[in-house]
């Protein structure tokens, strides 16, 4: 049963183009999102429900049935890079370090959120990008990204970037969305 479901990823999930640029190539955005980020084009995928057309959020079901891509959906889009994995995991514990200085109420809000995912080897960089080092970058560069993927889709799209340490990681997290939904469906 595992291997099936991660060939599925594989075979129908990370490696077709996605189903939401299925009109206009995704080949351009991960251009734009390698040379915006500085990280290899061959780490960039569109994940959620960009990607097959279908939301794996198993609280999204609604009627029995996956929540469908639609004008009101983001963009997931993964970025695998050990990289910047590892600079966001050790800026965010430097961040959640106990201090006696205040800290940002908000921040380790969002903090503690993260921390379910940092087993998965995923960071969802939205709410974080300030306490990251490189954060000042990216925020500037998401910008032009959405900006960009806006102008293609012909719509305002909130474009969401998760970094993830490695293939394994995305694979993973995405074969918890499947079988998530899978049990749920029966």
């Amino acid at each position: 049963m595992a291997k099936s479901v991660l060939r599925w990823i594989d075979e129908h999930y990370l490696r077709l183009d996605p189903f939401a640029f299925r009109e206009v190539g995704f080949r351009p955005i991960i251009s734009l999102i390698s040379d915006q980020l500085s990280v290899d084009a061959n780490g960039i995928y569109c994940a959620g429900s960009g990607a097959i057309g279908l939301s794996l959020n198993p609280d999204k079901i609604s009627d029995g049935r996956l929540k469908p891509f639609d004008n009101q959906s983001d963009l997931d889009v993964a970025v695998i890079s050990s990289a910047h994995f590892e600079t966001a995991w050790r800026d965010l514990r430097i961040a959640s370090q106990p201090t006696l200085e205040e800290r940002n109420q908000l921040i380790q809000e969002h903090i503690s959120h993260q921390r379910k995912r940092l087993f998965d080897g995923a960071i969802l960089t939205g709410k974080l990008l300030p306490v990251l080092s490189f954060g000042n970058e990216w925020i500037s560069s998401i910008v032009k990204v959405t900006e960009t993927i806006s102008r293609v889709m012909e719509r305002e799209v909130d474009v969401r970037i998760w970094i993830y340490r490695d293939y394994w990681s995305v694979r993973n997290y995405v074969s918890e969305g499947v079988v998530k939904c899978q049990r749920k469906l029966k």
